[in-house]
């Protein structure tokens, strides 16, 4: 994943982590793609073997159980697969898509706050809903599904903090004020 994000930093920007969704988001999907062809097993047990529309009836169902699975199970799974949230030493990233690509960043000087929900069942599976409220035009950006919400949260705000200090520098350190010494 690290080798992907490095391909949207800037020059001056280093990679500090990133992620993807948390593996949970396809389980629906998952149980979607069982359930497509347990369905298509039953009806293709169900044709009789010596109807003259059997051979058709098999290609149909066949078919119709491929296309259910590319829509229903390998969509949300190419959409899951290319959903990455990128931290790196100056924004934050959100991207997504696999055919039609969308992304959204916000610059580390502009986060507000960063403030994380997860219910009972999220905290049993380690995964949450981030906001970041940013001073820009665009307001919040939610991350949802994000494993280890709370880590990434303590991330962000370390990463604001060596924004706003001036650590990004690569270790300078500015001059004393004169009479300070």
């Amino acid at each position: 994943m690290a080798v992907i994000a490095e391909r949207y930093l800037a020059d001056d920007e280093e990679l500090v982590h990133v992620t993807r969704q948390h593996w949970t988001e396809m389980v629906s999907e998952f149980l979607m793609l069982c359930g497509i062809w347990v369905v298509a097993g039953f009806l293709l047990a169900a044709i009789p073997g010596d109807a003259e529309w059997g051979q058709g009836g098999t290609y149909l169902i066949l078919g119709a159980a491929v296309l259910a699975s590319v829509w229903y199970w390998l969509v949300p799974l190419l959409q899951w697969r290319f959903t990455l949230y990128i931290l790196t030493t100056k924004r934050i990233h959100k991207r997504s898509g696999f055919l039609t690509k969308r992304a959204r960043s916000i610059p580390l000087i502009r986060v507000n706050d960063v403030s994380f929900k997860a219910s009972l069942w999220q905290r049993i599976m380690r995964y949450g809903t981030l906001k970041i409220q940013s001073a820009s035009e665009m307001g919040t950006m939610t991350l949802r599904h994000v494993p280890d919400p709370e880590g990434l949260k303590a991330l962000i705000y370390q990463q604001v903090d060596e924004e706003q200090r001036g650590d990004h520098l690569g270790g300078y350190e500015a001059p004393p004020a004169p009479g300070l010494r």
